[in-house]
């Protein structure tokens, strides 16, 4: 017997992120959604490098997402991989790029989940600064003595956006000045800090999350 088709009539939420800006919301989401600049897309995002109709998402109901790049003119990044006129199926959550738009997918009972152990996780994986000694913590215990100047003043700013990303241009500016930097400048300095981070057996990659051609966050 073959098995049944996936169907796509799954709950799902939309976490939408503008890096740089205060713009941040959620949308639920029901079926297949197109997200898009036109007016008429079940979820639109208004800037130029998004097309009328870029890209449309769809929950499976073995919890996997569905992402389908609409012939769109710059394509769509799902999860680090480019895709233009094509779809890509990725299991549980997905990071989705949008023009300069960071979607996160999650499914309905993930977030409710979530939202039903954050206080008793709170403080899981959590990267902080001791301020006064200017050495790096990871869950309340000290990870990185042996910061420089430039790796603490990288870390300040991160932590001090409490998760949320920070937009390459925002972060190069705050760590050297307006125009005092470029982008091998920042990279270099955050595999520098990773570095750091692997020497003590922690995951780097996981405690300083890069979003590619956006910018970064501390878990």
């Amino acid at each position: 017997m073959m098995p049944a088709p996936a169907t796509m009539d799954q709950d799902f939420i939309i976490t939408v992120t503008l890096p740089g800006t205060p713009e941040h919301f959620s949308k639920p989401c029901r079926g297949q959604i197109v997200v898009g600049r036109n007016p008429e897309v079940d979820l639109q995002l208004v800037h130029p490098m998004v097309s009328r109709r870029h890209a449309e998402i769809a929950m499976e109901d073995d919890g996997g997402f569905l992402v389908r790049d609409l012939g769109s003119r710059n394509g769509t990044v799902v999860n680090d991989e480019l895709v233009q006129d094509a779809s890509r199926r990725v299991e549980g959550r997905a990071m989705v790029q949008v023009g300069p738009y960071m979607l996160q997918l999650s499914s309905s009972a993930d977030v409710e989940a979530e939202t039903f152990i954050s206080d008793q996780r709170r403080s899981e994986g959590r990267v902080s600064l001791d301020r006064h000694q200017h050495v790096l913590m990871v869950d309340g215990k000290v990870a990185v003595e042996r910061l420089t100047g430039l790796e603490y003043r990288l870390l300040e700013v991160l932590s001090d956006a409490n998760r949320r990303l920070v937009e390459n241009q925002a972060l190069g500016d705050a760590v050297w000045g307006a125009g005092l930097w470029d982008s091998y400048m920042l990279h270099n300095l955050v595999r520098r800090v990773r570095r750091k981070l692997e020497e003590h057996g922690l995951d780097a990659d996981q405690i300083i999350v890069g979003v590619p051609r956006a910018g970064y966050r501390v878990a």
